[in-house]
């Protein structure tokens, strides 16, 4: 089945909290801390395949989990890996935010690796934190938040020509003679109910064509499937216009009625090239049809092809100024069939800078800073151990955060009147709290930390 279009959430992997672990062997006069120490894996990714070209995949699987952290032992390990998530999708897939509608990715390319929701990571041990002034460590990380995201697949199928036809306008026919591939052919209207793509070989020499659902009238208004495919035409240049000989005076309604269309669902498609073809000549007398050419090209003043796939009139000289006009060379591979093409990786954060940090001002003595890797270490601590959060103090100095504050928070005291004899337990001033909140946690900022 054809899907174009689906909703779905995927949810990345979370590994579980570090843990406060002592090694303890016999005949070991020294014990210290043990356990894990880093970690990949459980992420979701997009990939493109070129041998995909419907979002059916998807159409019933609306949450889309990683794989489940499960418990290992306590083994002094260093590195564990897990099986990402891969979702293949097809190439021209249009990868939006479902929630805002922001626009995150185009796969326009085979071979492509999307990162759209990032594993949380492990926490460290405590055997992670030991240094040279911290032998003996008693805490440890809390694991990370996994990232979940509501995404909103879209595929725009890309060819050479769109062909836009109204129904029984022998559209199937016409593919049938210029591609040698035989689709579904009906005496009936609405034969087609998804659209399709045809590649029309010839001259060494390659053009891929389009087709979709025949056009009626008010389609832009949603009437019969058409409305929900002109999407695809929106990077297709040329257009195939065919139109039905057969119906004699009516084919002027029908010409008007499908630019009608075209132009209400957008401008745009109103005015991309056009080619004009007329079938089922072999139906009409030389006579009538030299008058219904002469008409229309005084009315429109547009060139027509007149062509029979019956009697195959004038199909190969239309097959000749298509390839002529709008194919490609067809380029030989000359790679080992068993060489595969090195993906290229992409994360939806690769646009940002992950040691930008930005500290501002908010109000009441209160700063906030923005760092990502800061933020994580935030979310990762358990705030309720005293040397966890001493750790938490060690990482805002290193990092200069401490420096970045220190003016900030004095131009607030001068402005405020203000001096720093609040920092002492005789002062009888209403007592001033200056905190710095990161990753939507409030932190006291130490007096002894300032230098005012």
């Amino acid at each position: 089945m054809f899907i174009d279009e689906v909703k779905i959430k995927v949810v990345a992997g979370k590994w579980g909290d570090g843990l406060v672990s002592w090694r303890r062997e016999k005949y070991i006069p020294k014990w210290g801390p043990r356990g894990w120490d880093a970690w990949d894996g459980w992420s979701v990714y997009l990939q493109t395949d070129a041998n995909l070209n419907t979002l059916s995949e998807y159409r019933h699987k609306k949450i889309l989990r990683a794989e489940k952290w499960q418990k290992w032992g306590d083994k002094l390990m260093h590195w564990a890996n897990a099986e990402n998530l891969v979702l293949k999708v097809p190439v021209w897939t249009i990868v939006r935010d479902a929630n805002t509608g922001d626009l995150l990715a185009d796969l326009s390319e085979d071979k492509v690796k999307l990162l759209v929701a990032k594993w949380g990571r492990w926490g460290f041990w405590n055997a992670h934190f030991t240094s040279s002034t911290r032998q003996a460590p008693w805490f440890a990380e809390i694991g990370d938040e996994a990232e979940e995201r509501d995404l909103h697949l879209e595929l725009k199928l890309v060819a050479d020509i769109w062909i836009i036809w109204i129904p029984s306008a022998g559209k199937s026919t016409l593919i049938w003679n210029v591609t040698n591939v035989k689709p579904k052919i009906g005496d009936y209207p609405f034969t087609t109910l998804t659209p399709n793509l045809w590649v029309l070989d010839h001259k060494w020499k390659s053009l891929v064509l389009e087709d979709v659902p025949g056009l009626i009238p008010w389609a832009h208004e949603g009437k019969w499937l058409w409305i929900e495919f002109l999407k695809h035409i929106e990077r297709t240049g040329v257009l195939l216009h065919l139109l039905d000989m057969y119906r004699m005076d009516k084919v002027f309604t029908d010409y008007t009625d499908i630019r009608h269309e075209l132009e209400m669902f957008s401008a745009d498609l109103a005015h991309k090239e056009e080619i004009v073809v007329f079938s089922k000549a072999d139906l009409l007398d030389k006579e009538m049809k030299d008058y219904i050419v002469s008409e229309f090209k005084n009315k429109f003043n547009k060139a027509v092809f007149v062509i029979s796939a019956a009697t195959w009139e004038w199909i190969t000289e239309l097959i000749d100024f298509l390839i002529d006009n709008y194919s490609k060379e067809i380029v030989e591979d000359d790679e080992d069939e068993n060489d595969v093409k090195e993906l290229k990786v992409y994360d939806l954060k690769s646009n940002t800078d992950p040691r930008e940090v930005s500290v501002k001002y908010i109000w009441d003595f209160t700063f906030e800073a923005k760092w990502e890797r800061l933020e994580q270490i935030i979310r990762m601590t358990n705030f309720e151990n005293p040397e966890a959060l001493l750790r938490v103090y060690d990482v805002l100095d290193k990092q200069w955060i401490m420096k970045i504050v220190e003016p900030e928070l004095q131009k607030v005291l001068d402005e405020a009147w203000r001096d720093n004899s609040f920092f002492f337990e005789w002062n009888d001033d209403e007592p001033i709290n200056p905190k710095i909140v990161i990753a939507w946690r409030e932190i006291s900022l130490d007096k002894l930390k300032y230098n005012l």
